[in-house]
C-alpha cells in the first residue's frame, strides 16, 4: 500500500511538482496540476499589429544572375517580430485574465501591419496611425522583377548594371532605384477593363505590346506619384464612401526629385547631348509633364526652345538649326509614262485641289510628295523666327530637261509648287540628261556650307550608264562633300532596277569618301532607294526635323 501524501505529477506550467496534497487527485477527471507559484505566460502577444521592428536591417551577401550579367550584391531585409506575452499567471491558475500583450504598459505601441509590396518592409508608424500614408525605411526589392518594354533581350542600364525583363529586382532598393533611373516611368498591371478606358488619364499610359513577366497580363506605364500611392495596396486598403481606396507608402524621394520625376522622359535628339562626339552625355529633356498631349508646333511658347515633330518641347536649340545645311536638288520625271493613274496626288492637303486639276496621275503624285516635303521642312522653322538655311533646285525631265527652280532660299511651299505646276508631262525619258543637269546645277551652286542631296523621283522606265552616276558622285567628293543620293520609285517594281542601281553606286561612293570634317558624324544621311514614298518621313530623314529620343522604358513590378 502506497504511503505517499503529495501528488507526483509535474506542474502543467513548469517543471516543479504539483502542490496538491491529495496524492490520488490525478485520478480525477479534468485534474489540474499546478505548483502553487506564479508563472510567466508562455503565449505570444495577440494584440493587433507588429510588436517589434528591428531598427538595424539584416544584410547578407547574395548573387544576382540575370540575362546579361552576374554579380555580387548586399541584400537588405527587415526583421519584424511578434513578442511573448509579458503578463504573469497568478498562483493556482493556468491562465491570466484578459488578452495576451507583450507589455504591461497600456500605452505600448504596436506597429502597422502594412508591408511595402516591393521590399516587404513593414510600416514603422503606430497601428491606426492618423496620417494616410504609410512610412518605412525600405530595403532590397526582393518581391519584384524587372519589366522592360521591348524584345525579351532589351537591356536597361542602371548604375552600370544591365537588367532585362524577368530579372529579379533584389539588387535594387525602393528608396534608391528611382534616383538611379532619373526621369522615368513605372510599369504596373493594367487596372482598366480595356485599353480604351486608360485614355484621358494623365497618370496612366496603356502598353499595347506584351511585356514580361506574365506577358498575357496587360500592363500600363504609370507615373512615379501613382506608383507610390499604390505601393502598399496588396496588404492594406481603406474604404471611402463604399469604394475601396488603396493607401501607399510615403514617397521617400525629395520634393525636388519628385518634381523632376513628374516630367516627360523624352530627350532631344541633337548630337550635342549625346556621347557621339566624344563629350560627356548631357541630355536635354522635354519640359512638359509625363504623358502630356503632343504640343502643336504652332502653339509653341515664345521662349528659347523648340517643339519636336512628335510634340515634345525642349528648351535647347533645334537640331535642325544645329545640323549642317543642304542643297537639295529634286530631279522629277515628267515623261509620258507618268500620265498613268495608278499613283495619284494625296487627298485632303492644302495643295490637293490645285495639283489634281493639273495632274491627277503619277506626275501629280510626285508634285504632291514634293509639296509634302517642303511643308514638313517649313514646319520646323515657322514660328521660330528662323530663316531656311537649305537651298532648293527643281529639275524636270522627259526627253529634254527644264530648270523649274535653281538654288532657291526664300520661296514658300506654295510658291515652289506654283513654279512647277505649269509643267505637264512630255514625250520621252532621258535619265542621262537629267543626271548630267543635276551635276551641273550642283557644281555651279556649290557651297562648303551645304551638303548636296539629290532626290530622283521617277517610275524607272529608262536605262542609264553607271558612268553617268559615278561622274556625278565623284564630282561631289572632289568638291569636298559626299553626295547623298535618294532614288524614289513611283512605278511598278519590275521597272525600278535602274533606280536601285543608281542608289547602290551612290551609296558605295558615299561610304568610301573622306568624312566631312565640318559635319557631325551623326548627321550623315546615307543614300537610299524608296518605294511608296512617305513624304513627311523623307523630309525628317534628310533635313533633320527632330523626333525625340527615349531610353528603354523599364521598372520593377511585383
Amino acid at each position: 500500500m502506497c504511503d505517499a501524501r503529495l501528488c507526483s505529477f509535474p506542474c502543467q506550467l513548469c517543471k516543479r511538482l504539483c502542490a496538491n496534497t491529495d496524492h490520488l487527485h490525478g485520478l480525477e477527471d479534468g485534474a489540474i496540476h499546478l505548483c502553487g507559484e506564479e508563472h510567466s505566460c508562455p503565449m505570444q502577444c495577440t494584440a493587433e499589429g507588429i510588436c517589434e521592428i528591428e531598427t538595424a536591417p539584416q544584410s547578407i551577401e547574395a548573387t544576382f544572375t540575370g540575362r546579361h550579367e552576374t554579380f555580387q550584391y548586399t541584400k537588405y531585409s527587415q526583421v519584424a517580430k511578434r513578442l511573448r506575452c509579458a503578463k504573469t499567471i497568478p498562483p493556482g491558475l493556468v491562465a491570466h485574465t484578459g488578452p495576451h500583450n507583450h507589455s504591461l504598459d497600456h500605452r505600448v505601441v504596436h506597429f502597422c501591419r502594412t508591408k511595402c509590396d516591393y521590399c516587404g518592409y513593414y510600416c514603422t508608424s503606430p497601428l491606426g496611425h492618423p496620417q494616410q500614408e504609410h512610412e518605412t525605411r525600405h530595403g532590397s526589392m526582393s518581391s519584384s522583377r524587372w519589366a522592360v518594354d521591348g524584345p525579351d533581350d532589351t537591356g536597361l542600364e542602371v548604375e552600370g548594371r544591365r537588367f532585362s525583363s524577368n530579372d529579379e529586382g533584389a539588387p535594387m532598393m525602393c528608396n534608391l532605384v528611382c534616383q538611379a533611373l532619373g526621369r522615368h516611368v513605372h510599369i504596373d498591371h493594367c487596372r482598366a477593363p480595356d485599353a480604351a478606358a486608360c485614355r484621358g488619364n494623365n497618370e496612366v499610359q496603356h502598353i499595347s505590346k506584351r511585356v514580361l513577366p506574365n506577358p498575357d497580363r496587360a500592363k500600363d506605364y504609370i507615373t512615379h506619384n501613382l506608383f507610390w500611392r499604390r505601393s502598399g495596396e496588396s496588404s492594406c486598403c481603406s474604404c471611402v464612401a463604399g469604394i475601396m481606396k488603396s493607401i501607399g507608402f510615403k514617397d521617400p524621394y525629395s520634393r525636388e526629385e519628385q518634381t523632376n520625376f513628374a516630367k516627360c522622359d523624352a530627350m532631344c535628339s541633337g548630337p550635342e547631348h549625346t556621347a557621339a562626339e566624344g563629350n560627356a552625355i548631357q541630355p536635354s529633356f522635354c519640359t512638359l509633364p509625363l504623358f502630356h498631349v503632343p504640343m502643336d508646333t504652332n502653339n509653341a511658347p515664345a521662349t528659347l526652345g523648340y517643339v519636336s515633330n512628335d510634340g515634345h518641347f525642349f528648351s535647347c536649340r533645334n537640331p535642325v538649326v544645329m545640323q549642317q545645311a543642304f542643297h537639295v536638288i529634286f530631279v522629277a520625271d515628267r515623261s509620258s509614262s507618268m500620265r498613268l493613274t495608278d499613283r495619284q496626288p494625296l487627298r485632303n492637303t492644302p495643295a490637293s485641289d490645285r495639283i489634281i486639276q493639273r495632274s491627277n496621275n503619277r506626275f501629280g503624285a510626285v508634285l504632291s510628295s514634293l509639296y509634302g516635303f517642303w511643308s514638313a521642312r517649313a514646319a520646323a522653322v515657322v514660328g521660330r523666327q528662323l530663316a531656311r538655311r537649305d537651298s532648293y533646285s527643281i529639275i524636270l525631265f522627259g526627253r529634254s530637261v527644264v530648270d523649274a527652280v535653281v538654288n532657291d532660299f526664300a520661296s514658300s511651299p506654295d510658291q515652289l509648287l506654283d513654279a512647277v505646276l505649269p509643267h505637264n508631262t512630255s514625250v520621252g525619258t532621258n535619265f542621262t540628261a537629267a543626271i548630267q543637269r543635276a551635276q551641273s546645277v550642283m557644281e555651279q551652286h556649290w557651297s562648303t556650307e551645304r551638303t548636296p542631296v539629290i532626290i530622283f523621283l521617277s517610275d524607272g522606265e529608262c536605262p542609264v550608264e553607271d558612268q553617268s552616276v559615278q561622274d556625278l558622285c565623284h564630282a561631289a567628293v572632289r568638291l569636298g562633300k559626299a553626295l547623298s543620293f535618294h532614288s524614289v520609285s513611283f512605278g511598278q517594281n519590275r521597272y525600278s532596277a535602274t533606280l536601285r542601281r543608281m542608289f547602290q553606286i551612290a551609296l558605295q561612293i558615299q561610304n568610301n569618301a573622306p568624312r566631312d570634317a565640318l559635319a557631325p558624324a551623326a548627321a550623315t544621311v546615307p543614300s537610299s532607294y524608296t518605294e511608296a514614298l512617305d513624304t513627311v518621313q523623307l523630309a525628317e530623314t534628310f533635313l533633320g526635323i527632330a523626333e525625340s529620343l527615349t531610353k528603354p522604358r523599364g521598372s520593377l513590378i511585383h
